[in-house]
């Protein structure tokens, strides 16, 4: 008795993990709280619109992005590096560990220990 129990536990554990899916892993940030000014840590300022657009700059320098978040991922594509005739397209993915109303801190996701912390204008 106490096996079948057992077995059945198991089951019951699988099939709850297979429709529950990834998002137990994973941070869910709402992307309404990403919509405006902020200032990072890196010396940039960015401004994220709602229709995913946005710009950031540093020293008099603008650049624009298109943004997307997915879970608690935040990539940005990078617009207007321009070398000789072409224009270089960069993609930046930031990992979130908190975001709320005015405050957001991140890791680039190709290096855990580059964090930055936006502070939202």
């Amino acid at each position: 008795m106490k096996k079948k129990l057992s077995r059945l536990s198991l089951v019951l554990a699988a099939i709850l993990f297979a429709f529950s899916g990834c998002s137990l892993l994973e941070d869910e940030f709402d992307e309404d709280l990403l919509i405006g000014s902020w200032s990072s840590t890196d010396h940039w300022s960015y401004v994220f619109n709602s229709d995913h657009t946005g710009s950031r700059t540093q020293s008099g320098r603008t650049q624009t992005f298109t943004w997307t978040l997915d879970g608690d991922e935040l990539e940005l594509e990078i617009e207007g590096y321009e070398q000789g005739q072409s224009q270089i397209v960069t993609f930046l993915v930031y990992v979130i560990e908190e975001l709320n109303e005015t405050r957001m801190e991140v890791y680039d996701k190709n290096d855990s220990s580059a964090t930055y912390v936006f502070t939202k204008k």
